[in-house]
Formats: C-alpha cells, structure tokens, sequence
C-alpha cells in the first residue's frame, strides 16, 4: 500500500522521482548459493580486513559500533566499484524483495495525503479493505490509537503506511470519517497478502491498436504480459504500443520472457558475460502470443535496465519501432548476495549485450557523481532546446547494425528509431503547477468523501464512468480557485489550451480512485500527447 502516484508531473518532481528511481532499480539476477564465499573469508584479503576491524575495535580512542563501520566500509567498497553495485539495509532490502515478487502485507487500499488529512482513494477489489467496508473518499483519523489527520506528521503518508502495513493475518482498526455517518467509524481489519501488479493497464485504443503498459519487471511481470496479450488478442489486435516509459527495470528473466512473446523463434533476445560469469545467451522460443503483428514500444529517458533489454531486442532483429527519447543507458546486471544479518549486498557481476552485440552502459570511470551529472544534465538540454539533435546521446563512434542493415549505437542508451521531443510551451506551467500543489488531488479527495455513494449510483461501472463522466460545473469552478488560494493564479491563455487536458486528467485520477489502474489509464491516454504521435 502506498500513495497513488501521480502521472503526469511538472518537471522537477519528474526528475526527482524518476531520477530515484534509475538509482534504485536494478538488472536482476536470481539468487542462488555459492560456495566461493566461504573461500573469500579466508583469502588474504578478507583476512586482511578481520584483521584491521580487530585493531580499530581493541585499540581506537573512542568506542565505536563495529556493525555500522562494517556497513560503512562496504558500502565505500560498492561505490568504488560501480554507480549500480549497492548496499541494502534490511529495511530497504524487504522493500526491494516486495516490489520485486510483486506482493506485500497490508490491507488494500491506496492513500493520499492532502494537506493535513489522510484520505483512503482506491479500495483493491478483493482486499481486506473492501471486505471490511473501506470506501474511497474515507479521512483516516486514527490507526489504532495513533492520531494520523489533523496532526503534523514528519514522514507524511509514509508513516500512515508503516502504521497500517504488518504481517499477514495480524489486524489492524482504522478510525474514519465518513461523509453520512454522525460519529466516526471504527473498522477492524485483518491483513493479508496483497498482489501489485506490474503491468496496470491493457487496453485497446482503437479497434485495432491495444496498449499495455509496464511500470517495473517483477518476478510475476512474464504472465501478467501474457495475460494481457491474450486479453487484446480476443479483442482484435493487430498493433501493439508497448509502454515502458519511466520503467527503470527488475528482473531480467521477466524481461527475456517478455521478448519471448513477441520474437520469433531462434531470435536472440540478450547475451551476459563478465570476467566470473561465462557468457550465457537468450534466445527467442516458439509460441509467443505477438511474434507477427505491428509493434511499437514507447521508451524515455527514465527507462532503464531490462526495459532497456527489452527494446535493444526488438530493436536489433528490426522487430518492431522503438519511439521516445535516448534511454538511460544502463547495460550491467546485479545479484544479490545475502548478508547475515537481514542486509544484503546488489552486486553487479555482469555486462548484457544487445543481439547486435552492443552494450549500451554509459561510461562510469569518472566516479557515480560525474555517472549521474552527465545524466541530468542530458535531461535538462532536452527541456531547453528544442533541437532534435540533443537527443541523439548514444556513443556514435560505437556503431553495430541490426539484422537488416540499420545502424545502431552503443555506450549511451537505446536511441529511438522514431524521436518524441518535449513539447516547448510555457503554458503547460499553469497545468503543472496545479500537480505540484496538489490541487485536483484535494478537489477530488473532497468530492469522493462528499458524494461517494451517488458518484457510484451514478456510474456504477467503469464502462459507464469512462463513457459518460464529466467534471461538474461545481468541481471545476473548485479547481480554480484552490489553486488561485495556493498562489497558482489562472490564466486565460493556459485555460484556452489545456483545460481539457485538465479536466481529462481529473477524471482519470477520479477513475482510479473508484475502480482501478486499468480504468486511470483508459482516460488518461487521450491526452497522451506521445502516444497520440504515433497512433497518427
């Protein structure tokens, strides 16, 4: 359970959180046991460090924790080695297990924070939250006997979510406020196990052209894909917009497995080698359910990892195109190694290759600082120039071809076959600004716990909702005038051009809010400026 995110941002909230995302995500490997670590123990070098933790813990001039020195010395070593190979607290570790099986421990149901009030949005279908009566539009007061609204709380919504997160069939009681009820509710509820869905939106734009959008590679993303084919198949299919634009990566088997099923067999997807690990090659199989149809997969510069193997494989067997802006640029490929006390250590062990051979890592010898300037600084001259040129950021001098012809680079990314630039225009600041302050989130917060019950009397599918839906009078009027409270003055040549696009983006946060992801995206990818490019 955790905040919904928002989709569409102004641009520094957009770095930041993608930015944090490439540094977090990871080209996964799975674990397995190795009995080479008992020998390191005791090489000379491991000797060597026993030996100086002995001596700084028996003779230093002041006491010191000699599990945080451990903790600081390895992670001094990681960073010498590479900007991807990390250390991982136990805390960090459990939440990159959970976002890696795709599953977790909670109730169900997504929060937002808006000013000093918890509000509980979506209530997963299913969940111990829908099952206890959780409604979309409820205020949180308390969980148990914490006070969480009308109070200052220094982790925000974070610390709502440690408060009702814990393990499975423990329980926790939510104290609400609800819009027809005189006194607050009180609802006990027993946790259970979750299921995050990696791919949240599979939709058909129009009678032929399906979208399947895919945030992360989960251990589970290789079937959920393969649902989703199987669902846009039944409705027609023939072109497939494959979306994985800020999708920093995960496991690399669920990515194989995902060219899998749209290569023919014998294609090869992606080749590993490092100086401890034999090369191992990928190659296509047969029964994939998209090897024939029209393909195009959306990328940016925020996708990274196994996204990146993902498109380097379509693009190099001249699959399908690949649209967008220059990826990330990341071509090593992590194992975790356990520690033994609940860390664990993401090590990278190898290198992965595209079928035409290329490694699209950007350089990384002038230390993690310079690894990630040189990034955002990429990312800033495409928000300032408008010259298509900016976004050509492969190494040109590494050329490969494809396997018709076609030239391609290596050493800084996947560049696109067919570039999406960032549209230029200062009027989108009104629309952004709205977003930053969180604007349409607390109208809507406002209008679910006022009128929940007739908005689903209303609209009481998601059919009916995405078909029939629009923003009140009432609503709109509420938008313009919060946000004029919280310093973001309207203006007229802003509203003339993207106010649809406002009110569009409402009403997906409303969908979410009242049925799900899937539903978000069916409204949302109207104003889909990049994918309306190449749909056209």
């Amino acid at each position: 359970m955790t905040e919904k995110k928002k989709h569409n941002f102004s641009i520094g909230v957009v770095l930041l959180a993608a930015v944090l995302g490439v540094l977090c995500g990871a080209l996964l490997v799975p674990r397995t046991n190795d009995d080479k670590l008992m020998g390191t123990m005791y090489s000379p070098a491991g000797l060597r460090m026993s030996v100086m933790m002995q001596i700084i813990g028996n003779y230093y001039v002041d006491d010191i924790d000699q599990d945080s020195l451990s903790t600081i010395a390895i992670q001094s070593m990681l960073s010498s080695l590479d900007p991807h190979s990390t250390y991982l607290a136990p805390a960090d570790f459990d939440k990159e297990v959970e976002i890696l099986q795709g599953r977790f421990e909670g109730i169900g149901v997504t929060l937002k924070w808006v000013n000093d009030t918890v509000y509980a949005l979506d209530v997963h279908a299913g969940s111990p939250a829908a099952h206890a009566g959780v409604q979309p539009g409820d205020r949180i007061i308390k969980v148990d006997t914490v006070q969480v609204s009308g109070v200052k709380l220094e982790e925000g919504v974070s610390k709502v979510v440690e408060l009702i997160r814990g393990p499975r069939y423990s329980t926790v009681t939510l104290t609400l406020d609800r819009k027809d009820s005189k006194t607050p509710l009180k609802i006990k509820i027993k946790r259970d196990v979750i299921r995050h869905s990696s791919v949240p939106a599979a939709v058909m734009i129009n009678k032929t052209t399906g979208y399947i959008r895919v945030s992360h590679f989960a251990e589970t993303t290789a079937s959920e894909f393969h649902n989703a084919l199987l669902q846009l198949n039944k409705q027609g299919m023939k072109h497939l917009v494959l979306d994985l634009r800020g999708n920093g990566g995960g496991s690399l088997e669920s990515a194989v497995k995902m060219a899998d099923e749209l290569l023919p067999k014998g294609d090869m997807i992606v080749y590993t080698q490092g100086a401890h690990s034999r090369r191992h090659n990928s190659y296509a199989t047969s029964g994939g359910l998209f090897e024939e149809g029209q393909l195009t997969i959306l990328i940016n510069e925020f996708s990274a990892s196994a996204s990146e193997v993902v498109s380097g494989a379509i693009q190099d067997n001249d699959r399908g195109l690949v649209a967008g802006r220059c990826s990330f640029g990341k071509g090593l490929v992590q194992r975790q190694f356990d520690l033994p006390d609940g860390d664990a250590v993401m090590l990278t062990i190898a290198r992965y290759y595209s079928p035409s051979g290329r490694c699209i890592q950007r350089p990384y010898d002038k230390g993690s600082d310079a690894y990630y300037t040189d990034y955002l600084n990429r990312i800033f001259s495409n928000f300032t120039s408008p010259d298509s040129l900016l976004y050509a950021t492969a190494d040109t001098t590494q050329q490969y071809l494809t396997k018709k012809g076609r030239k391609v680079y290596g050493g800084g990314g996947i560049q696109p076959d067919i570039t999406l630039p960032y549209v230029l225009d200062t009027n989108w600041a009104y629309y952004n600004q709205l977003l930053d302050k969180q604007v349409l989130d607390e109208v809507m917060c406002h209008q679910l716990h006022d009128h929940y019950p007739e908005l689903m009397a209303k609209y009481p599918t998601a059919d009916h909702f995405v078909k029939n839906y629009q923003i009140d009078n009432d609503s709109w009027q509420r938008i313009l005038n919060t946000g004029a409270a919280k310093g973001v003055k309207p203006r007229a040549e802003s509203l003339k051009r993207y106010a649809n696009h406002i009110r569009n983006h409402y009403k997906a946060l409303m969908a979410a809010a009242l049925y799900d992801e899937n539903t978000y995206y069916r409204v949302s990818l109207r104003y889909d400026n990049e994918l309306q490019k190449i749909i056209k």
